[in-house]
């Protein structure tokens, strides 16, 4: 974050870039986020937690980097990759998405892989560490999550195993009685989230399956869950991440198992915030006030100059993703982006 300055500038400022579901942002009206973090080699989907008074970032990556920073605006110091090692099951320490979070073990990283004899597909394995920061070692000989294993994550689509595809993005939720769960994606068309209940230590199943939260004919992934009260609030990213139109949506429902038929309500959008391609958002606690942060990627060229797609509707070769961050705020159940960093 920085620094505040006098009320009036920075009041000004949060009325300028507020991203409001609902309120139609003015494009000129607001000068583009600029990110918090753009190294040479790129950030994509980051899983944010706090420890202490710092915020450390994991980031898709050989062996999951990660990024730590005092503030959610930097400076950031990269901390290398945080898995110790590649676990038994996978075929190479090619990790998506990873996503951290405390539990009576410590720290458990949890993480996806392509796993041996499945056709390069995906599974979830957990590992853990004294500090968010690592090194984490990798938590017994099979994953915790993959489809065809004990906690099976089929979701119907025929076929399955098939090259290519698995279950990714993994993210952990806990309620308000302390009950844990792991959501992730189910890779492939028709997509989906799902939800598997696990043990106080975060790294067990509690009973065999996984259930079904919610499916998109197209793509839906990032899963972020989280509980106001009686309503269950699921954020995820939408759409293509190859492209501008990549964004983050919310649902909300008062059973946490059945977001189905729920409207998709749109979050951050590439119209709304200046950002090409809004995604792979992640929500954390602020020390400010009531105020959290909420971290996203977005793709920048040129410097750090939101892209632009070409005419057919790719991206530029020099296109690389970017963390950006900005005050996040609840109003009841209903999400709000104010000012960026």
């Amino acid at each position: 974050m920085r620094p505040r300055g006098t009320r009036r500038p920075f009041l000004a400022a949060v009325l300028a870039a507020v991203v409001a579901v609902g309120v139609a942002a003015a494009p000129a009206a607001a000068a583009t986020p600029q990110p918090v973090y753009a190294p040479a080699g790129g950030i994509a989907d980051p899983g944010v937690v706090r420890q202490g008074d710092a915020f450390v970032v994991f980031a898709t990556g050989g062996r999951a980097p990660a990024y730590r920073a005092d503030t959610a605006s930097g400076p950031w110091t990269d901390l290398g990759a945080v898995l110790g090692s590649v676990p038994d099951w996978a075929e190479s320490g090619a990790v998506w998405a990873p996503d951290a979070v405390h539990t009576a073990t410590g720290w458990v990283l949890y993480y996806s892989a392509p796993a041996k004899g499945k056709d390069g597909q995906r599974c979830i394995g957990a590992a853990t560490a004294d500090t968010a920061t690592g090194s984490y070692t990798p938590v017994g000989a099979a994953p915790l999550i993959c489809p065809g294993g004990a906690h099976d994550a089929d979701d119907a689509v025929p076929g399955r195993p098939v090259a290519a595809a698995g279950v990714i993005d993994p993210s952990p939720f806990e309620d308000a009685d302390g009950h844990r769960f792991v959501l992730y994606k189910t890779q492939q068309t028709p997509s989906s989230i799902r939800m598997l209940r696990v043990d106080d230590t975060g790294t067990r199943g509690v009973g065999t399956v996984s259930r079904e939260l919610v499916r998109s004919d197209g793509i839906i992934e990032n899963p972020v869950l989280r509980q106001r009260g009686s309503t269950f609030v699921l954020f995820a990213s939408r759409y293509g991440y190859q492209n501008c139109s990549y964004a983050t949506v919310y649902l909300t429902s008062t059973d946490r198992w059945d977001f189905h038929g729920r409207t998709e309500r749109p979050l951050l959008t590439t119209g709304g915030t200046g950002i090409c391609g809004p995604g792979g958002a992640d929500l954390v606690p602020a020390l400010v006030d009531d105020e959290q942060r909420i971290f996203l990627h977005g793709w920048i060229c040129a410097g750090t100059a939101p892209c632009r797609q070409q005419a057919d509707g790719s991206l530029p070769s020099t296109a690389r993703r970017a963390l950006y961050a900005a005050i996040f705020r609840w109003d009841g159940a209903t999400p709000r982006v104010g000012a960026f960093l």
